[in-house]
């Protein structure tokens, strides 16, 4: 019987104790974590390094060439005159919406208050115009939407609008254009690439704008400008009001007509109250837009509701068909309305603005020479709107056409 060898088992491995003190009572069992940073503490580090880092960016421009610093120079200018010129459309506002402030009439200031629109990267500036009796506000949307599509945008305010009907009875309608030549003048310290916009009135000034600075504007952009109303009382507004200047000379107070009722759509931005002085004002920018149009060489946009309430719809046509631009567009969007540039169906007059602005900054520089042949777009829209009829038989334009 062979012998069994006794199994023995392996021998345990050693295992290696470390002992950690006990801390005394005076010490404390882990290090304390530092204080979070305070904003004031961030800011002295932030406040310690800027003069080294001022020293090394002067120390590279010094060594950079000559036409570098010149356009950081630029820059730097253009961004100190754009505050100083913000800063004065603020003020101007302020100072005019408290001293015509009426209780009851004048709207909050944010509806007349202008506003100024920064992208992360601007692609091109727009100008843009409100109507008459509106404010900035009415525009805003529009405005928003250009924001998000790399345009800096300047929403002016026309003087004697977003603060009482009384001040704008004391203002001319070159007081209103003013305000849209002090926004381009800020809008090239933003960018070279200015365009001009505007709704109803707005527009009709923005058409003058290109006319007047042919050099400057590179595009216009005329959402139903009125070369036309529906209402035909403006025409005796001269008579009327002339006849109630005659009776306030004389002292008769009876039969003085200074100011009508106002109906807007939109009545928490337009006056209640329309002065017939400014109706007569209204009428001669009107005039002064058809005398205008020929003289307009940017590429321009023209917009219009086919059923138009308040603007006769004739006026986009018209308007289309007088301009001298060599680039030209026109958009007839099938609407019962006049308002189009806020609520439903305002969407697609958004993507149509900014699509021609996004073709016309995009595109290179014309070669030096005679002018293009003009290329002429017309259309209608039928789609939005609200359920409005399809365009009718004998309604022009109804087709695309580029000749």
């Amino acid at each position: 019987m062979e012998e069994q060898k006794e199994q023995t088992a392996p021998p345990a491995e050693e295992t290696e104790v470390i002992v950690i003190p006990q801390p005394s009572s005076e010490e404390s069992e882990w290090p304390a974590p530092p204080p979070p940073p305070t904003p004031r503490n961030l800011l002295r580090t932030l406040a310690g390094k800027v003069p080294g880092l001022l020293a090394r960016w002067r120390a590279a421009l010094a060594d950079a060439p000559e036409a570098l610093r010149e356009r950081v120079r630029a820059v730097l200018r253009g961004r100190a005159l754009r505050r100083a010129l913000w800063a004065e459309e603020l003020r101007l506002f302020e100072d005019d919406y408290t001293r015509n402030y009426t209780p009851g009439l004048t709207k909050p200031p944010d509806v007349g208050r202008p506003f100024l629109l920064m992208p992360w990267r601007v692609r091109g500036g727009v100008v843009l115009a409100h109507g008459y009796m509106a404010a900035p506000l009415e525009v805003r949307a529009l405005g928003e939407y250009l924001r998000r599509r790399g345009f800096a945008v300047l929403g002016v305010r026309l003087t004697g609008h977003g603060t009482s009907p009384e001040d704008l009875s004391n203002r001319t309608w070159e007081d209103w254009y003013r305000a849209v030549e002090r926004g381009c003048a800020l809008m090239e310290a933003v960018t070279p690439k200015v365009a001009v916009a505007g709704f109803s009135t707005g527009g009709c000034l923005a058409l003058i704008a290109a006319s007047r600075l042919r050099d400057r504007v590179r595009a216009v952009v005329s959402v139903c400008a009125p070369l036309y109303v529906r209402d035909h009382g403006i025409h005796f507004v001269p008579s009327i009001v002339g006849i109630s200047s005659l009776l306030k000379r004389i002292g008769i107070k009876r039969f003085q007509f200074d100011y009508v009722e106002n109906h807007p759509e939109n009545t928490h931005i337009n006056y209640s109250r329309n002065p017939l002085r400014s109706v007569r004002e209204l009428r001669a920018v009107m005039a002064e837009t058809e005398r205008a149009l020929a003289g307009v060489a940017a590429p321009a946009l023209i917009i219009q509701g086919s059923r138009d309430t308040t603007v006769h719809p004739d006026s986009g046509p018209d308007i289309f068909a007088k301009l001298g631009s060599a680039q030209k567009e026109l958009t007839i969007f099938e609407r019962g309305r006049h308002g189009i540039v806020n609520g439903e169906g305002s969407a697609e007059v958004f993507s149509r603005a900014a699509q021609f602005l996004e073709q016309v900054f995009s595109a290179a520089e014309p070669p030096p020479g005679p002018r293009p042949a003009p290329s002429e777009t017309a259309a209608v829209v039928a789609s939005g709107g609200g359920g409005e009829d399809l365009p009718k038989e004998g309604d022009a334009p109804q087709i695309t056409s580029t000749g």
